[in-house]
C-alpha cells in the first residue's frame, strides 16, 4: 500500500525540468529547406552582430531537430539574446557544439559569453571526419534578472567554423508547486504508514 501510494505520488507531481529560457535555442522558428542554407541578419530570438548561417542538412545534420548554426559566414559573427532571469538565481546553461568536417581547430573556434564575461572557448579539428560531431558543453550561471548571452565566431576568419545548436538556460531552482506537492505527499506516506502500524 505505502509503495503504490509513493509511485502515485511521483506520478501526480510536476516535472522537476523547468522550462527552457532561451527563446530558439534549437534554431527550429525559421523555416531553412532540407539540403539548404542561407544567411540572416537576425534569427528568431536571437540578434546577429552583423549576420549568421543557418543550415539544414548541409555539411552535417543537427544535433536537435532539423537547424544548426555556423557563426563564421563570409567572416566571424556572433549572436546574442537578452533573457529574463531571477536576480540571483543559479542557472544551468548547455549547448551543443561541433567543428565543422575538414577543419581545423584553429578555425573552429566558438567562445561562449554570459553579460560579457567568457565562459570559454571551445575548438576541435574536423580533419578526417564526416558529418557533424556533437557534444554537449554545461556551465552554471547566475542570474541577474535580465542577462545577455552570446556566441562568436573566435577561429580563422575564412568562412568555416564550428556549429552551434540545442541551446538552453533552465533554472536550477524548483518551481514552488513542486515542493508542496512532494511535502504534501511525504505527509500523506507517513500518515498512511502511521495508520498501518497502528492498526496492526
Amino acid at each position: 500500500m505505502k509503495k503504490t501510494a509513493l509511485l502515485l505520488l511521483l506520478a501526480s507531481l510536476p516535472s522537476f525540468a523547468n522550462a527552457n529560457l532561451v527563446t530558439n535555442g534549437s534554431f527550429e522558428a525559421d523555416v531553412q529547406a532540407n539540403g539548404t542554407w542561407a544567411i540572416y541578419n537576425n534569427l528568431t530570438g536571437w540578434t546577429g552582430a552583423s549576420n549568421v548561417e543557418l543550415r539544414n542538412n548541409v555539411a552535417g545534420v543537427a544535433s536537435d531537430g532539423v537547424n544548426y548554426v555556423e557563426l563564421d559566414t563570409t567572416s566571424n559573427n556572433s549572436i546574442f539574446q537578452m533573457i529574463s532571469t531571477t536576480a540571483g538565481d543559479l542557472y544551468d546553461l548547455s549547448f551543443d557544439y561541433s567543428p565543422r568536417m575538414g577543419v581545423s581547430s584553429q578555425s573552429n573556434i566558438i567562445q561562449a559569453f554570459w553579460n560579457g564575461s567568457l565562459l570559454s572557448q571551445i575548438t576541435g579539428s574536423g580533419v578526417g571526419k564526416t558529418g557533424n560531431n556533437w557534444y554537449t558543453l554545461s556551465f552554471s550561471v547566475i542570474g541577474s534578472g535580465s542577462d545577455k548571452l552570446t556566441f562568436s565566431a573566435a577561429g580563422i576568419s575564412d568562412s568555416f567554423g564550428g556549429s552551434l545548436d540545442n541551446v538552453s538556460l533552465v533554472s536550477l531552482v524548483p518551481e514552488p508547486g513542486i515542493w508542496s506537492s512532494l511535502s504534501a505527499g511525504l505527509m500523506l506516506i507517513g500518515f498512511m504508514g502511521f495508520r498501518r502500524k497502528n492498526n496492526a
